[in-house]
């Protein structure tokens, strides 16, 4: 079978149920979560080779906190799930003990519910993880067209390396891209990151028998202006920022000590460490002034992982655009400038790709997609915890 399409004529590749476009943690969670409310046919596109995204080929292997700071989990379901799934095989800092059924509820006020993963082994295990849930999986394909009906997305384009050209279609579709891809694809409205992002290049060298984390740059603080910055939505910018990174990692690794078998590079990030790009202008937008704000329709919650005590309720508008059945899930969903940089880390992404992953499949009904999260036991609302002021 063939799609005829203006100018060209591209074969198709195939029907889903739901298809999630991008791997990293949100696409991840979206796509666990589709199969799991009953999608048959789940497919997940990944350019790159490997899941995870910025989490894993990223070497970005922080898992910020799944509670608020003040002794009190927020984020549950498939964010707590991966966070666990991360250090199962040992792990660079693990979940504190007070977490995972030791300790007391006074330390967990101190020690907030994060961890260090491996970024090799958490790719691995999440492979897995996918591959026995069902899900398909389809590396190295970019993302080149979407087909809109109305307001119903129908198919996707995708190029592969020899620059052959398939039509994925679906009933329902997650934009997992990190940069809002499939919304810009089908002119839908979306807005870039004006602010500017600063150079990040994290890496790993292997010292005193151990591999060590470098992290070299940092995210801007929420609604600060980055002089020089750049948005990461063009070859020209992501070449020069993967250049320039390579470049300080390398000086800064040979100002350490000599190179030698106990001294030496052992991970680079294999793509750029572009925090925020390009999200979609959703039905709702977040703002950082929402914290214990109640939404109706509420997804899940997430914490500020900047400063203990921020809880977020998570509204289905942030993640729905003007289109029936297309849900964005992690960096790209509706937020201002300030409460970007609050929602783009992992449980935020794997909170809102869960949500997105049923709602691809169930349909734009709040209440259904709700059901099934309580269904879950993952609490929707902030009146639900015990949190402290």
């Amino acid at each position: 079978m063939k799609l005829n399409m203006p100018g060209r004529v591209v074969p198709a590749a195939g029907e889903w149920d739901v298809i999630v476009c991008g791997a990293g943690v949100a696409g991840i969670a979206a796509a666990l979560s589709a199969r799991r409310a009953g999608a048959d046919r789940v497919l997940l596109l990944e350019r790159e080779f490997a899941p995870g995204g910025l989490a894993t080929l990223g070497l970005i292997t922080i898992y910020l906190p799944l509670c608020d700071g003040k002794g009190t989990q927020v984020s549950f379901g498939i964010a707590e799930e991966l966070m666990r799934l991360s250090v199962s095989h040992g792990a660079e800092e693990d979940i504190p003990p007070c977490w995972t059924g030791e300790g007391s509820a006074e330390e967990r006020e101190t020690h907030r519910c994060c961890c260090r993963f491996n970024a090799q082994m958490f790719a691995c295990l999440a492979e897995q993880l996918l591959l026995s849930s069902g899900v398909d999986i389809l590396y190295g394909v970019q993302l080149s067209g979407a087909i809109m009906n109305g307001s119903t997305l129908e198919t996707v384009i995708c190029t592969q390396r020899t620059g052959t050209e398939e039509a994925y279609t679906a009933r329902g579709f997650v934009d997992a891209s990190g940069d809002a891809s499939v919304f810009s694809l089908a002119g839908l409205e979306t807005r870039e990151y004006a602010l500017g992002n600063r150079l990040a290049s994290w890496y790993y060298s292997f010292e005193d028998g151990r591999n060590q984390l470098h992290g070299l740059g940092s995210a801007p603080l929420p609604g600060e202006r980055v002089e020089s910055g750049f948005i990461g939505l063009n070859a020209q910018e992501l070449s020069r920022a993967m250049t320039d990174a390579r470049a300080r990692i390398l000086e800064h690794f040979l100002a350490g000590g000599n190179y030698c078998n106990a001294h030496n590079l052992s991970a680079l990030p294999s793509i750029p460490q572009v925090r925020m790009s390009r999200r979609i202008i959703g039905l709702a937008t977040m703002h950082l002034a929402d914290k214990f704000r109640c939404f109706d329709d509420s997804m899940g919650m997430i914490s500020n992982w900047r400063e203990a005590g921020p809880v977020y309720e998570l509204s289905f508008g942030a993640l729905k655009g003007k289109a029936d059945n297309i849900y964005a899930a992690g960096r790209c969903i509706s937020c201002d400038d300030e409460m970007w940089d609050i929602a783009r880390v992992i449980p935020c992404c794997a909170v809102s790709g869960e949500a997105a992953g049923i709602a691809a499949h169930l349909g734009a009904s709040v209440n259904a997609v709700q059901a099934e999260l309580a269904r879950r036991g993952i609490p929707l609302h902030v009146a639900q915890l015990k949190c402290k002021a």
